[in-house]
């Protein structure tokens, strides 16, 4: 049975994240230490104790939550000497956790992706302090339905984008604050649920442009290499092809929608039928079964959760 990890965004943090694995496996705790030498701070501190507000903030919730999936992948191959290239046909990241699976396809360096995602976080969170934003999710309505009522919720001035085509009928929109409670209205009248999200930007909008051309600059800094795995792109919802396809593909993701449905569709179609949602939460796990009950989804974080996947494949 052809397997695929999957690795979950911003979102899915909670203090205290990582905590079990962290007081049972040094290799875990090497992990949150490089994390926290690499930004020159205690990283670690914030995750395992808090505050919520603090860990929540987009540059520290982004390494955090990388931090938590990447020690789980150290322990499988430290710990349990889990071949991953051998036994994981494709990898995918949902938004930051595409590098998350850059770093756990040996793409990039885990001190690399720490920071990067600080910078990155910390762009996005300033990207749009002078202006009131928003995001919400829409559950009923596929994509085109949708794209109408986007269009019907800005006057050509606003921006309102999609952000998340997560499964055939849950897409999230993000743009002006304005338009967000436009298109929610619009949707209850048609029948349409909608969620406003508890963010602190409008992430995957235009708005994130000036954070994308941030990062492309910032890229120049580091050393990408071709995933020893093929990693499914936001940006193209297809394999990555180059070192260049790489860096141009995580620019454009910035401020474009994150494609996850197209992304889990062509896994699939790749004749993977399992799924396994690395780090902490069972978010990715949920939308996968949305998308196709039949899949089977785990989550894995826990020890027992770890040592089970082990000796299954082993």
């Amino acid at each position: 049975m052809k397997k695929s990890f999957v690795f979950p965004g911003q979102g899915s943090q909670k203090v205290g994240m990582g905590t079990e694995i962290y007081n049972n496996f040094r290799t875990a705790k090497d992990v949150f230490e490089e994390v926290n030498d690499s930004l020159s701070k205690n990283l670690s501190k914030i995750i395992f104790k808090g505050p919520q507000e603090e860990l929540t903030l987009t540059q520290n919730a982004q390494p955090a939550i990388m931090a938590v999936s990447m020690a789980v992948i150290r322990v499988l191959e430290n710990d349990f000497q889990v071949n991953i290239k051998k036994n994981i046909d494709f990898i995918a990241g949902h938004s930051l956790g595409e590098y998350t699976a850059l770093a756990a396809s040996k793409s990039i360096s885990l001190t690399d992706t720490a920071k990067i995602l600080f910078y990155r976080g910390k762009n996005m969170q300033e990207s749009t302090r002078s202006t009131k934003t928003g995001m919400a999710a829409f559950m009923g309505a596929n994509f085109e339905k949708i794209k109408e009522i986007l269009v019907d919720s800005t006057d050509g001035n606003e921006v309102c984008d999609i952000a998340n085509y997560n499964t055939d009928s849950q897409i999230v929109l993000s743009g002006d604050e304005v338009s967000i409670n436009k298109a929610i209205a619009i949707a209850e009248e048609i029948k349409v649920k909608a969620v406003k999200l508890e963010v602190s930007a409008p992430f995957h909008s235009s708005y994130m442009k000036d954070t994308a051309e941030a990062l492309k600059n910032e890229f120049q800094k580091y050393n990408f290499r071709m995933p020893n795995i093929p990693i499914i792109s936001n940006f193209s919802a297809k394999p990555f092809s180059d070192e260049k396809d790489i860096i141009n593909s995580l620019v454009k993701q910035t401020y474009s929608t994150v494609r996850w449905y197209e992304s889990i569709k062509y896994i699939n179609s790749m004749n993977v039928n399992a799924f396994y949602e690395i780090g902490f939460g069972k978010t990715l796990c949920g939308i996968i079964k949305r998308i196709d009950r039949n899949l089977i989804t785990r989550n894995l974080v826990e020890a027992v959760q770890i040592e089970s996947f082990a000796k299954e494949i082993l």
